[in-house]
């Protein structure tokens, strides 16, 4: 996943459950982050970057916080890839289990 799109939606969960920035870094720090609180928050206002390493850590903490209180929204990691669960265009030609040739 490229750093864009990683950062809207890691944004996107920070916002929606409306988590605690200030609570996100220390779980941050924790798993290994090395920005500041005031980057992150630059961070989450789109006013800053993170390498995937951080990126990564702040995904970590939001999905942490988000499992800890039952949250259904998951950040994504870097490696994730939008494109994965896309289903195969449909082929008319095949035969497939619902065919009715």
């Amino acid at each position: 996943m490229d750093a864009v799109d990683q950062q809207a939606l890691t944004v996107a969960v920070i916002q929606e459950h409306r988590l605690d920035v200030a609570r996100l870094w220390l779980a941050f720090v924790g798993l290994g982050g090395d920005a500041s609180e005031q980057h992150i928050r630059d961070y989450c206002a789109g006013q800053a970057t993170l390498s995937p390493k951080e990126r990564d850590a702040l995904a970590l903490a939001v999905n942490e916080y988000c499992a800890d209180e039952g949250l259904p929204l998951r950040a994504p990691l870097s490696s994730f890839s939008l494109f994965r669960f896309q289903p195969e265009p449909c082929d008319p030609d095949r035969n497939g289990p619902y065919s009715s040739k």
